[in-house]
């Protein structure tokens, strides 16, 4: 094998390298009055694009809200026995619920969600601004826990099988459920509690999740971006699958 053909085989089994050579391929080098001229004109676009960011959340917090009807008919397996919406919030006012993408039978969660989850913080912070944090998937508690334990994750996730079922009779029923996300799709849902009366605030599903991704945020400081090719996530895998042959 020459010296060419390894340099191919190597990109096509490590793409990531073909980001660094065309980085270095377009980067302009220059001196430091150059260099601090230019990031002073990039600090003012980025202190436009945080402030539109401040609207943005000024926005989303003004959403009108709906009332989601009997809400204890909608129940969740927990590893502390059933319970229901009401119940998750955990005596909290808000809720937050990601729905993750694991149905009965699979072995592994959606790798995509499940980056997601990995940048889920301790949830002390939240909870510390009377918020609770929970995922759902339709996976049975048994599997929900399996993986959890695999992933090593430490926030509540439970099982939404009964829930599902609830959402059929309600739209069955007529009802609009608004909280729902896409037939085997992921999303993040928002939730406000007062007394026993629940509120679905806010939703969001694809690009949307990409505000809790601090692997991107970190990633978008750096020459070489993220390295995708389009939009998604594309190219990462199980954080217990890196150099692991498949």
């Amino acid at each position: 094998m020459d010296s060419n053909e390894k340099t191919v085989r190597s990109l096509w089994k490590y793409p990531h390298r073909i980001f660094a050579i065309l980085t270095f391929s377009k980067k302009k080098i220059v001196g430091a009055d150059e260099y601090q001229q230019a990031r002073a004109h990039l600090l003012k676009q980025e202190k436009e694009a945080t402030q539109l960011l401040q609207r943005l959340a000024a926005s989303r917090r003004e959403l009108p809200m709906v009332q989601i009807s009997n809400p204890d008919r909608f129940k969740f397996d927990t590893p502390e026995g059933e319970k229901s919406l009401v119940d998750i919030f955990d005596g909290r006012n808000q809720l937050i619920i990601y729905h993750f993408m694991l149905g009965p039978g699979e072995h592994a969660g959606c790798v995509g969600c499940s980056f997601c989850m990995d940048h889920i913080p301790n949830l002390e912070h939240l909870r510390s601004r009377n918020t609770s944090f929970a995922a759902v998937a339709t996976a049975p508690l048994s599997e929900i826990t399996t993986y959890r334990k695999r992933m090593g994750w430490k926030f509540p996730f439970y099982s939404s099988a009964k829930t599902h079922q609830a959402w059929k009779e309600a739209e069955q029923a007529g009802e609009t459920v608004t909280w729902k996300p896409g037939n085997g799709y992921f999303g993040l849902c928002v939730f406000i509690k007062d007394g026993d009366r629940v509120f679905h605030t806010y939703d969001t599903t694809a690009r949307g999740v990409e505000s809790i991704l601090s692997t991107y945020h970190l990633l978008d400081m750096t020459p070489m971006g993220r390295q995708e090719v389009g939009n998604g996530m594309n190219g990462f895998s199980l954080h217990d699958e890196y150099g692991v042959e498949k």
